[in-house]
């Protein structure tokens, strides 16, 4: 405890001297340094009449397991950054992107097009693209998207594959909103991300936008984590309801079903099972209390009737995150979340080998050093100390609890 207690502090007057940006929403986003190099080779005007913008982010990081230091001691359960006293790079992230607003009623074509390379590429490969890669490093092709906007109506169509609808955390990094820069404001991610909800999504999905308190999407995908192959050949259902009765509160619900066994990608993977359809339901809420204050809720449930192999009838898993983020400094947030995820699938859904309860609670800063400086003010420094503990012995060593030192920088452009 008095460890604990030290890095606490330490965090705390991280977050005091530090500096990170007032939090701001995507349409406030400024330009960022790839926008201001191709404006000096002379492209600003074509780009600015185009609507079109090109952004990205670099992200580093580092994971120390205090209860299990050795490289290869056993899972972690961290998602991406499993890898113990070793730095690497999570991601690099490429964008070009011009949206569209169904709001105004008139014809629009955008698009989306992402692509990141690094270590977390390999655990977000959609069934068919490029999956068939080896090495630490990999490339992936994440988002490829055209948005329509029809005109008379508030109406967009997006056809391609994009990053799932669900959670209240996102896997990119470097997004605005409610929760200050980044949006996803601790390094580590939730259980309910990595095992209750799909990594991207491909097919064709409708927007209408029937008041700024009421947004409706509805559509068709491949399934979870599938594209260009499908392990089953069915379609999934996929619906989004966005209510924001006020500018500082928003409720999310996220309904995914279709038959999703097996749910991995790759070739020589078995028959998809068709006939088990899965139910996934995520709900998020958020609240900016005050203006340093934040709060927010995750929950996720998934349903399975049945997964082949696995006895005892219908498997579910889901849990519960509560976030709470307080800017301590114009330039500086502290972040904090806590939460239960449960495996009732025999542990199919983390891979434990078993089912289990688990529960973490993480804190960390977000700080910007050097706020003033037009370049070095785009770096972000996210230490943060997480404690995990599970009713079953499943992390590295067979203990019941394990406690891990992490953190990031990120440069976006």
């Amino acid at each position: 405890m008095k460890q604990l207690r030290k890095i606490y502090l330490i965090l705390t007057a991280l977050s005091i001297m530090g500096l990170q940006a007032p939090c701001l929403h995507a349409e406030d986003k400024p330009e960022g340094l790839a926008m201001s190099a191709l404006g000096k080779a002379g492209l600003s005007e074509f780009l600015d009449k185009a609507g079109i913008k090109i952004y990205g982010y670099a992200e580093g990081g580092y994971m120390y397991d205090a209860t299990a230091p050795q490289p290869y001691a056993g899972p972690a359960f961290l998602a991406f950054n499993n890898l113990r006293n070793t730095p690497i790079v999570d991601k690099i992230s490429l964008n070009a992107e011009r949206t569209v607003d169904p709001a105004k009623k008139q014809f629009d074509l955008g698009f989306r097009l992402e692509g990141i390379w690094g270590y977390d590429a390999r655990f977000i490969h959609s069934n068919g693209l490029g999956d068939t890669q080896t090495g630490r490093y990999q490339l992936d092709p994440l988002q490829a998207y055209v948005d329509m906007a029809l005109p008379y109506v508030p109406v967009k169509i997006r056809a391609g594959k994009w990053i799932e609808l669900a959670g209240f955390e996102h896997f990119s990094a470097n997004l605005y909103g409610a929760f200050g820069d980044p949006m996803r404001a601790l390094y580590s991610y939730s259980y309910q991300f990595f095992y209750a909800e799909p990594g991207t999504q491909t097919g064709v999905l409708g927007t209408y936008v029937l008041n700024p308190q009421w947004t409706f999407d509805f559509g068709f995908t491949e399934g979870w984590n599938q594209s260009t192959r499908n392990t089953d050949g069915y379609l999934d259902l996929l619906g989004r309801v966005i209510y924001t009765p006020t500018d500082r509160t928003a409720v999310t619900l996220v309904l995914n079903v279709g038959p999703e066994y097996p749910i991995g990608v790759g070739r020589g993977l078995p028959a998809g099972d068709t006939k088990n359809w899965w139910t996934a339901i995520d709900l998020v809420i958020t609240h900016k209390l005050t203006d340093k204050l934040s709060l927010g809720t995750g929950i996720d449930i998934v349903n399975a009737p049945h997964i082949p192999g696995l006895e005892r009838g219908s498997k579910q898993w889901g849990g519960i995150a509560g976030y709470a983020s307080y800017a301590v400094a114009p330039h500086s947030t502290v972040n904090t979340r806590l939460e239960w995820f449960n495996d009732s699938s025999d542990g199919f859904a983390t891979g434990a080998g078993t089912g289990a309860n688990y529960y973490e609670a993480t804190l960390g800063v977000a700080v910007k050093l050097f706020p003033k400086d037009k370049i070095l003010s785009n770096f972000l420094f996210r230490p943060e100390v997480r404690y995990d503990w599970s009713d079953h012995a499943v992390f590295a060593g067979g203990d019941r609890s394990q406690v891990t030192l992490s953190g990031d920088v990120l440069f976006t452009f």
